[in-house]
């Protein structure tokens, strides 16, 4: 692997996470393709900030739910290299009471929060095992873990990430390439109520547990995709502060 041809594919990341995502691998060298549904400002904003770090970036609009989106991030990666790292960060948190939910709503969660996941790992992955070296991280959700109110087909979903990373590790195990679950905590993000605003689990006391930083995540997908990582699949792994201990 070399750095000046290595690309990570972070989706969702015009804001918060996957912004800071987006930033620390560009920062570790990595050419970055950077995405969103429909905020081309900030995603801009983002990529200037990623090309700060000195290294090519190129910007994806779409939603995740059209697998053209998914081949647009395809062919921007083929600009800049192979990709090597796959962030699928990208997904909704709809708020609904459960017995007024459509089928509709509920299956237009699980497009972007589990079927996405599932058509970008299945179109990047195989240039990673071709080249013997990879690392995809799904992110999960705390609420997957902890349940929630009015968030049946969010928890439902986020719920499927962990069993995906787990069934990849084992098909793919001794490739070079590793999959790994990141689940964030109480994260200080900008977010609308419908995008899941200070959304409160059970497990959470904002007494006595801090919100974290979306840098905190991303020093933890940084490591990930480090080469000393090697030995680490198949893994979720929380970030929370404590809010939430499994």
């Amino acid at each position: 692997m070399t750095q000046t041809d290595s690309v990570a594919v972070v989706t969702g990341s015009a804001r918060n996470i996957g912004r800071a995502t987006a930033i620390k691998l560009g920062e570790l060298g990595f050419n970055v393709v950077v995405h969103t549904n429909n905020d081309a400002q900030n995603l801009q904003q983002t990529a200037d900030l990623v090309r700060q770090t000195g290294v090519q970036c190129a910007t994806v609009v779409g939603s995740l739910d059209n697998p053209d989106t998914v081949i647009a991030l395809d062919h921007s990666c083929k600009t800049l290299g192979h990709c090597r790292v796959l962030v699928n960060n990208a997904s909704v948190r709809k708020t609904k009471p459960f017995l007024e939910m459509t089928l509709e709503e509920w299956r237009q969660v699980f497009r972007i929060n589990s079927d996405a996941q599932f058509m970008c790992t299945q179109q990047f992955l195989p240039d990673m095992l071709d080249s013997k070296w990879g690392r995809v991280i799904c992110l999960g959700g705390l609420s997957a873990h902890t349940g929630a109110q009015e968030r049946a087909a969010v928890v439902s979903s986020k719920s499927s990430v962990p069993g995906l990373v787990r069934a990849l590790a084992v098909e793919f195990a001794g490739s070079g390439v590793t999959f790994n679950c990141v689940v964030p905590g109480h994260i200080d993000t900008h977010r609308t109520a419908e995008t899941g605003a200070r959304l409160k689990h059970p497990s959470f006391d904002g007494k006595n547990v801090p919100y974290g930083q979306p840098s905190d995540i991303a020093a933890i997908i940084g490591m990930l995709v480090g080469p000393d990582s090697g030995f680490i699949t198949g893994q979720t792994i929380h970030i929370n502060g404590g809010a939430f201990l499994p």
